[in-house]
């Protein structure tokens, strides 16, 4: 697996997944992972975990989690009430300022895209 370095969605983003099979669906970035350009959603692909009885967990068994989705698979949900596109999936951009600073910026309307966290 290659390191795809960054992504355009950060931890704390709403963002609706586009493809596969919870397509439509929309929830907050928990953890991005660049490394692997994966992201966790809040709520979306979840999965069974089998886990063992210890000192934090009085009762062994099985609970549900949050599982890794592909971070092609999401588009950040555009936050700009001015947008056309507002409250939809955009793509987005990175702009850089005379100062040197970059921005998000949704592709839409060039708004800037807040950071959330």
């Amino acid at each position: 697996m290659a390191n795809r370095g960054k992504l355009h969605v950060r931890r704390g983003d709403i963002v609706e997944v586009v493809a596969g099979s919870s397509r439509g669906l929309r929830g907050r970035v928990l953890r991005a992972m660049p490394a692997k350009g994966k992201v966790v959603v809040e709520g979306l692909n979840m999965v069974w975990k089998h886990v063992r009885r210890g000192p934090q967990r009085i009762q062994g068994g099985r609970i549900q989690v949050e599982a890794p989705i592909d971070a092609s698979n999401v588009m950040l949900v555009c936050p700009n009430r001015d947008c056309e596109r507002h409250d939809r999936p955009v793509r987005t951009r990175t702009v850089v300022r005379e100062d040197g600073r970059k921005l998000r910026t949704c592709a839409k309307c060039g708004a800037e895209l807040p950071r959330a966290e």
